[in-house]
């Protein structure tokens, strides 16, 4: 294969990953903001939950924080669950973080998790 087949190649499979990036950005909507603002609301309601939880990757995943009591609060996220589709969003990760390991270790240990999809 000659320089001038690789650097061809190269320089179209860059062109690709732009398209395709481009793309990608293009389809993807971000949340509507009402509706995170209403999700929040529901977790900030309930006890269990009293930190703002933290939206991660372009609103597909969603960080609460939790004062652990065990050593999987999965039930906990799948609560969250409950309310994450009452909102009407499709689908979501929902991650537990202990708080006070954030606030003293400044450390985020994950001690749960549920994905909510609607099916």
């Amino acid at each position: 294969m000659t320089a001038v087949m690789k650097r061809n190649i190269i320089i179209g499979l860059i062109a690709a990953c732009v398209g395709i990036t481009l793309y990608i950005n293009e389809v993807t909507q971000p949340m509507d903001p009402a509706i995170k603002s209403r999700v929040e609301a529901a977790i900030l309601e309930d006890p269990r939950f009293p930190a703002r939880p933290v939206w991660w990757e372009n609103d597909t995943v969603l960080a609460v924080g939790v004062l652990k009591e065990g050593e999987d609060h999965s039930a906990d996220a799948v609560d969250i669950c409950k309310w994450v589709r009452e909102a009407g969003i499709k689908s979501l990760l929902v991650e537990m973080y202990d708080l006070l390991t954030i606030q003293n270790e400044n450390k985020w240990n994950r001690i749960g998790a549920a994905r909510c999809d609607v099916k």
